[in-house]
Order: C-alpha cells, then sequence, then structure tokens
C-alpha cells in the first residue's frame, strides 16, 4: 500500500511539473480598447484652417461676406461672445465655406444692453 501511495504521489508530481512548464510561450491579452481616431475616421476635422487677422475698420459681417461663409459659422469657429467686439490684430479661423444644400446665410442681431428700456411699437393716429 505505501508503494502504490509512493507511486501516485510521485505521478501527481510529475504531471504537476509538466503542468507548469516554463518553456509554454504565454498568450497575446486582446486589445478591447477603442481604436484611435484617424483622419479618415474624424468627419468634419482639416488639419490646415486658413486665417485672417482683423485690420482697422473690419466687421464679422463684412470678413464672412469676403470669404463667403456664414456669420454664424465665422462666430462659432472663433469662440466669439460679442460679434460686435474685435480686434485690430486679432487672428480668426476662416471655415470652410458653405455647401450649395446648406441654404441662405445667416446673420446674428447684435446683442441688446439690459439697461435700455425695451421698445414698444408705436401707432400714429390720423386726425379727422
Amino acid at each position: 500500500m505505501a508503494k502504490l501511495l509512493y507511486f501516485a504521489w510521485l505521478s501527481l508530481l510529475i504531471i504537476s511539473a509538466i503542468g507548469c512548464n516554463s518553456d509554454r510561450v504565454p498568450q497575446p491579452i486582446p486589445d478591447t480598447s477603442p481604436a484611435p481616431e484617424t483622419e479618415d475616421t474624424t468627419p468634419g476635422v482639416e488639419e490646415f484652417r486658413e486665417t485672417y487677422i482683423v485690420v482697422r475698420g473690419d466687421t464679422l459681417i463684412a470678413i464672412a461676406a469676403r470669404f463667403g461663409i456664414h456669420l454664424n459659422d465665422l462666430v462659432r469657429e472663433n469662440n466669439i461672445a460679442d460679434p460686435t467686439m474685435i480686434y485690430v490684430g486679432q487672428v480668426l479661423l476662416i471655415p470652410p465655406p458653405p455647401s450649395e444644400e446648406d441654404g441662405p446665410l445667416l446673420t446674428i442681431p447684435p446683442p441688446t444692453d439690459p439697461l435700455l428700456p425695451t421698445l414698444e411699437p408705436t401707432t400714429s393716429l390720423r386726425s379727422q
């Protein structure tokens, strides 16, 4: 019986040693992270943007008209909070011109001063 236990123990030791063989190559772990965005997978992102340096007398409306772009797009592209305030020497990024399918050009109304009273429409009375 002791021989049988010794043989079982020895068999178990050999099987364990074979299972722990260091010559086995570890399997690579599959990469499950999202693929990095490239120029082909990122729509609407361009490497180069045309720029314009504001000169004295420029307005955003005139600059937008000069480049044939929407005023809204120019304001949005440059994160301009107040479209009436641009500065000489300011560098503006010029967005690409709109496609024919985009529709008519839109404008942004100038901001109103909250301290001024609101304008009420007036009516004229005809004298009889």
